[in-house]
């Protein structure tokens, strides 16, 4: 193993714009990056990696991600599966933040933490926040500045959900006390002490929060609400929201599609807030991957059923650069620094001497051809090189894969969203019962 990584006359975002530039890895972390770096004398062996005609831009950083699975509205069998590594590492992302969800009873925070300590042994960055979307919220020690304090990958509380008929209907006082436990125990420790909040579909939109707000002395960034793309109300809500001083959070999961017909698109959603005036770098994007995605109509019935890819993260924010031409340094950084700051990643979401080498080199076509995490290499060409402990389940004795099948046939990305059931009138509505409603509630766990 070469203990030093030279990347050779990339083209840097770090992420402003910073030309062509040679990095050097080691130890896990960025040593140098200059206009061309030369060696003399004794020098440990460099593995050298021509970059020239790549881009390359900070690790992806996904504040919300069900990594040890979410969901469940449609019954157990809709409970959706685990992350795996490649499929984390493929999508650029290198940093993430678990979340529970809908389902606080049959998964739990201490569950969310072996998988987060699993996936940070297995070669990421990974954090998670305590509490699901009920109020009292489910905890590790029993109350949530305790988990913050006493547990090192807690960075905050959540996902708690509000304007959501699955939510328990916190008052300003439930949020306002929440929000309190998560900004003390943030000062304690110096970490971020946010509130991060599934926003649902409700009419009350961000109301709740405005009214906190007003009536508290707590600061706009204790809270990261989430999921405002998935109605153009909530999202001209979020202007309100982010132009006062609010930090928002676009969904790249939530996006139209043949089910739903009222979300905005992630990529047009970043350019109608910074056209609103809202400023940049109060802008941050999250995938919401591995999380269900349940459609209900105006009647509160199921329609349809799909999963949040993480691969969607970059997608949109390629889309961003490419449709809906926001400079490239601002779109990243929604995914990068960004996101850094708000959650106090200090050594996260940009390039420099001393931060942590995650990083991602792209193509002319905006296709991730190398990921690192931590200075080690994840994919190659596109390809994963690096695999979770049972990815690889061909050479698991015992396992499916050990008769020739591969864990790697089809990935989550690739999984369609389940569609109304033919043998099962009164599981879904047929496709004319659901022609003629005309409102559509698109929800996510």
């Amino acid at each position: 193993m070469h203990p030093l990584t030279l990347l050779r006359g990339a083209e840097v975002y770090a992420p402003e714009p910073m030309g062509r530039r040679d990095v050097l890895l080691g130890g896990g972390h960025i040593l140098a990056v200059e206009e061309q770096l030369e060696f003399h004398g004794n020098v440990p062996l460099i593995r050298e990696l021509d970059a020239r005609g790549l881009r390359l831009f900070p690790g992806l950083i996904d504040q919300h991600v069900h990594m040890a699975g979410g969901g469940g509205e449609g019954g157990f069998h809709y409970r959706t599966p685990e992350i795996s590594l490649s499929h984390i590492t493929t999508a650029g992302v290198t940093t993430l933040v678990g979340v529970l969800g809908t389902d606080g009873v049959t998964r739990s925070t201490s569950e969310l933490l072996a998988k987060a300590r699993g996936l940070e042994f297995e070669g990421v960055t990974t954090y998670i926040y305590s509490g699901a979307y009920q109020v009292p919220t489910r905890t590790l020690t029993g109350k949530p500045r305790s988990d913050i304090v006493h547990i090192d990958k807690v960075i905050g509380i959540g996902e708690i959900a509000i304007s959501d008929t699955r939510s328990s209907h916190p008052s300003e006082h439930d949020i306002a006390e929440l929000a309190s436990e998560a900004r003390v125990g943030g000062l304690l420790t110096g970490k971020a002490g946010v509130l991060h909040l599934h926003v649902g579909d409700d009419d009350s939109r961000l109301q709740i929060l405005f009214d906190v707000l007003r009536r508290t002395e707590l600061p706009y960034s204790v809270f990261t609400p989430t999921h405002l793309n998935r109605n153009p109300d909530l999202l001209e809500e979020a202007v309100r929201y982010g132009r006062e001083g609010g930090f928002v959070d676009i969904t790249s999961g939530i996006r139209p599609d043949a089910h739903d017909h009222i979300s905005v698109k992630p990529s047009r959603a970043l350019r109608r807030l910074l056209d609103a005036g809202v400023p940049a770098y109060h802008i941050t994007m999250s995938s919401d991957s591995n999380g269900s995605s349940p459609i209900f109509d105006d009647r509160g019935k199921l329609v349809a059923m799909g999963i949040g890819s993480i691969r969607t993260l970059w997608e949109e924010t390629r889309d961003a650069i490419v449709e809906e031409e926001i400079p490239v340094e601002t779109a990243v950084s929604f995914v990068t620094q960004n996101v850094a700051r708000v959650l106090k990643l200090r050594s996260k979401g940009r390039i420099r001497s001393g931060g942590d080498a995650d990083l991602i080199l792209v193509n002319d076509r905006w296709e991730i051809v190398h990921v690192f995490a931590k200075g080690r290499q994840m994919v190659e060409d596109g390809r994963p090189i690096v695999f979770g402990t049972f990815e690889n389940t061909d050479k698991v004795p015992g396992s499916p894969g050990s008769q020739g099948q591969t864990s790697r046939e089809g990935t989550q990305a690739e999984q369609a969203s389940v569609g109304p059931s033919r043998h099962d009138p009164d599981d879904f509505p047929d496709e004319d019962e659901r022609a003629e409603r005309s409102r559509r509630r698109h929800y996510c766990c």
